[in-house]
């Protein structure tokens, strides 16, 4: 009975011990646990470079009226806002009005047949040498739209071989309204002074893109 009483306890020993040994290991393996949890916690939400169709702009500045059909317009000769966004990766990408140079910004849509038959024209315009060196060239890829032709525009843009840098607008096209648009493609130049010199919506030839932008540089 005394030998069965030994085995006994020596059996009850061991399975304490082996509970023991489990509740150990189960809390080093929860404290590893609870240390990855903490530090994926704390890292950034999305990582850097990450592409989207759209991102938030900043304009500073009066909004300028739409541009009209026909006649005069009104904008000519005001002050343009400024705008601060990004490319697609979240890039850096600003338009200051008056910083001593002037612009040529391109508003257009990846779905846009117009814009898809323009690009080409100012690309040739660019391999041609004939714009000007101080004229700063910058697109605004805007009326994004999940559902249309040659979506994702970051993707359009690389096909289509665009050679200049390029603001992506907000979804509420923050960049568009700002500058008045009012047809696709649609391009505005701002004199060194800060001011618009001319605004024009639809498609431009080569010949008729150097006269206009001789015109407004002049002025």
């Amino acid at each position: 009975m005394s030998k069965q009483k030994n085995n006994s306890r020596i059996l009850i020993i061991g399975v304490v011990v082996a509970i023991a040994a489990a509740l150990l290991i189960a809390v080093l393996v929860g404290g590893d646990s609870s240390d990855d949890a903490s530090t994926t916690s704390s890292s950034p939400g999305a990582p850097v470079g990450e592409v989207a169709e759209n991102q938030p702009v900043q304009v500073d500045g009066t909004m300028l009226e739409r541009l009209p059909d026909s006649g005069t317009d009104p904008a000519v000769g005001v002050a343009a806002p400024a705008m601060s966004g990004a490319n697609f990766d979240g890039s850096p990408v600003t338009v200051t009005p008056g910083d001593g140079g002037p612009y040529m910004l391109v508003f257009l849509a990846h779905w846009c047949p117009h814009c898809n038959a323009e690009v080409p024209r100012l690309i040739e315009w660019q391999q041609s040498g004939a714009v000007p060196a101080e004229l700063k060239v910058i697109g605004v890829s805007t009326g994004v739209a999940s559902d249309r032709p040659n979506y994702p525009p970051s993707q359009w843009v690389v096909d289509k071989g665009w050679p200049w840098p390029v603001m992506a607008d907000s979804v509420n096209m923050d960049a568009a309204a700002a500058y008045g648009l009012s047809g696709y493609p649609f391009f505005t130049i701002i004199g060194a002074d800060g001011t618009v010199k001319v605004r024009v919506s639809g498609e431009v030839g080569v010949d008729a893109l150097n006269q206009i932008v001789a015109d407004a540089l002049a002025s």
